[in-house]
């Protein structure tokens, strides 16, 4: 149905029966439409569309409640799929009241966050709301919503919720109430996207006075969150995020493949192990999420962007740990505040694929004995690193190594690197078995790749990029000679002088 520009509500409840083998319905562009239902009858309990699988609410800019009923639960049993789109004035799902006797701000108290107004807000979904079918759930563009649940949920709905996709929901505050603990076990894809206000996923419903520490100290019981199923999890320009959960808590991921963190401004440690808690007194760096030394057995890609308060991927006790021990491909960029000890208590040790853009705090890459770690990676891509000036490099309190191997890189890829001397400076033997593809574009003070003994076997040519399509193919015997003839020679690295 679409475009009912001149109603306020499209279905008596003297109706409803006459729509009983209802599967789909989908209204939008109604735009004085206030509630889709306007329940007359003052029953207890109520079914709405018993076979009803799919509902779509969208484009509804005066839509304030899908249903106005004063009875103690209204109930839609088959409901598969529930989608609301740019419905900026719902707040709750089902109303209590005659929807003109509604008073609902649309602004929250003077002087209070939408955290603390939370608490004093309808949500879209309370007690009496029961979809104990729903497995799909789409939000967006819902601005006047501060709460999803309430405290209090029916207990048979939501269990079966497997997909949730939050986007553009301006005054949200949080995503789920932490009392909702068990009613996310068939979760599998979990995205929450542009939301300007959420400070964490579950809410804290009664903040612990104990620090931390004391905390696990005293071996006291504390919230442990176990998504068992969910194998996706985006959390997407969510400026004001800072935890998973604001409190002291254990999350545990064990099917979770991809992990994508992007536009998080406030998140400073991405993961940190419940133990490294001790001794850590006065630390105000609180990680997005607390784990177990063993984390994320399952993880294959993780991708973090625009995180500039971003320091550490991995905080904890063992070092190296087995965290991301499955990880694939890591995908890091514009993250400025990283230090250099990013991956020094992580292995890495089935990583393929790592590109590195844009993270400016990083002066190198890797150590020797880091590589060692990497056995498995085929492909390296760093770029836009204004301060990296070698990519492997020896610290100080590090074992002399004779020699660095990557047994399966076969494609580098160094680009806009205006500080880079070399691949590393160090006197080392560098061996690279597969090598077969290696790309410089715009590294104008790469004098050499190394300064120890290096084999390519399979290497035969230099790339170099002027821009992103022109392309020139260079080779003088070896890498080394290639790289050392470019610096000297020819206008490519000489155009710096202009």
């Amino acid at each position: 149905m679409d475009g009912f520009n001149h109603v306020q509500y499209l279905f008596p409840s003297s109706m409803l029966k006459s729509l009983f083998k209802l599967r789909e319905l989908e209204i939008s562009n109604c735009m004085f439409m206030e509630r889709v239902i306007d329940e007359d009858e003052g029953r207890t309990r109520t079914m709405l569309f018993p076979k009803l699988y799919q509902l779509k609410l969208r484009d509804l800019p005066k839509l304030t409640a899908f249903c106005n009923s004063t009875a103690n639960s209204v109930e839609m049993s088959s409901l598969f799929r529930l989608w609301i789109d740019n419905c900026p004035g719902i707040q709750t799902f089902i109303s209590s009241y005659v929807c003109g006797d509604i008073t609902l701000s649309s602004k929250e108290p003077e002087g209070m966050s939408a955290k603390e107004n939370s608490t004093h807000m309808q949500s879209l979904f309370d007690e009496k709301v029961r979809l104990p079918s729903l497995e799909r759930l789409q939000i967006s563009h819902a601005d006047q919503l501060v709460k999803l649940w309430n405290n209090q949920v029916s207990v048979d709905s939501f269990k079966k919720l497997n997909r949730l996709f939050v986007r553009f929901c301006k005054n949200l505050a949080s995503v789920f109430p932490s009392n909702m603990l068990g009613k996310h076990q068939k979760l599998e894809i979990l995205e929450v996207q542009n939301c300007d206000s959420v400070e964490e996923i579950f809410e804290v419903l009664e903040k612990r006075s104990s620090m931390m520490e004391e905390v696990v100290a005293k071996g006291e019981e504390v919230p442990r969150f176990v998504f068992s199923k969910l194998t996706k999890l985006y959390l997407e320009m969510l400026p004001s995020l800072k935890s998973f959960y604001a409190d002291m808590h254990i999350s545990e991921w064990p099917n979770l493949k991809v992990l994508k963190v992007y536009g998080c401004n406030n998140v400073e440690v991405l993961a940190s192990e419940v133990l490294s808690i001790r001794g850590s007194h006065g630390d105000s760096q609180q990680p997005l999420f607390f784990v177990y030394k063993d984390a994320l057995p399952s993880l294959e890609k993780l991708d973090l962007c625009e995180m500039p308060r971003l320091k550490h991927l991995w905080r904890g006790n063992f070092q190296p740990c087995n965290a991301f021990q499955n990880l694939e491909t890591l995908k890091i960029s514009e993250c400025d505040s990283l230090e250099n000890s990013w991956s020094s208590s992580v292995s890495f040790q089935n990583l393929a694929t790592l590109h590195i853009s844009n993270c400016n705090g990083l002066r190198y890459l890797l150590t020797p004995s880091k590589t060692k770690t990497l056995g498995q990676l085929t492909r390296v891509n760093v770029s836009d690193c204004k301060r990296m000036e070698e990519i492997v490099t020896h610290l100080g309190d590090e074992v002399m190594e004779n020699s660095i191997v990557f047994n399966n890189l076969d494609c580098l890829e160094l680009h806009c690197l205006s500080s880079l001397k070399s691949f590393c400076c160090g006197d080392y033997s560098l061996e690279f078995s597969c090598l077969k593809k290696v790309i410089v574009r715009q590294c104008l003070e790469m004098e050499t790749f190394c300064h120890g003994v290096l084999s390519t076997p399979k290497l035969e040519r230099l790339q170099w990029t002027e821009g992103e399509d022109e392309v020139e193919e260079y080779w003088e015997g070896n890498l080394n000679s290639t790289i050392q003839y470019l610096y000297k020679n020819t206008k490519v690295w000489s155009s710096k002088e202009n």
